[in-house]
């Protein structure tokens, strides 16, 4: 199962980089542009993906919290700045995450190692190791539909495109009769 989980964080960095990728070519008139029913902004949407992934991973890696007053009193180590941030930055938080997912993705018992959240809540690894796959396809599901309510194209974000960009599908030969 640790190959399948592996092969999902290796699907959502490369999806997320290559939306990112994507949207560092659009006008700040798309970047600002949201629709309902997502998120926000592309830009405040695609800052909160990346934020809520640095969180999640933090949460699989730092000590367990004893309290809810230990958990509350927790400063977030390298936040990112106030205001708009620069998609090059996001993008290069998620690239430098993304190795540190797949180590996570391979380590057989951190699914049910306890962990616990900033607002003081006590789970199984599991939990935010699902969450994060999940929390980033949603998110970049939003964007998709900002850009395509926006009448622009949409980038290819589905596994079968991932399993094709990394060598993992190929296509049969026709018979040469």
């Amino acid at each position: 199962m640790n190959g399948t989980l592996l092969e999902l964080f290796r699907h959502k960095t490369w999806a997320t980089l290559r939306l990112i990728g994507y949207c560092q070519d659009l006008a700040d008139e798309h970047l600002d542009a949201t629709t309902p029913g997502t998120y926000g902004t592309i830009r405040q949407t695609l800052r909160h993906l990346v934020e809520a992934e640095e969180g999640y991973f933090s949460i699989l890696t730092r000590a367990r919290f004893l309290t809810k007053d230990e958990a509350a009193a927790f400063v977030f180590p390298d936040p990112l700045p106030e205001g708009p941030v620069p998609l090059e930055d996001l993008a290069g938080r998620i690239r430098r995450l993304g190795p540190r997912w797949e180590t996570l993705a391979q380590d057989a018992d951190l699914p049910v190692r306890e962990v616990t959240t900033r607002d003081g809540w006590s789970m199984p690894g599991a939990v935010p190791l699902a969450q994060v796959i999940h929390h980033a396809d949603d998110h970049r599901t939003h964007v998709l539909s900002i850009l395509g309510s926006r009448g622009l194209e949409v980038p290819e974000l589905d596994l079968w495109g991932y399993a094709d960009s990394a060598g993992l599908a190929r296509e049969l030969e026709t018979s040469g009769d």
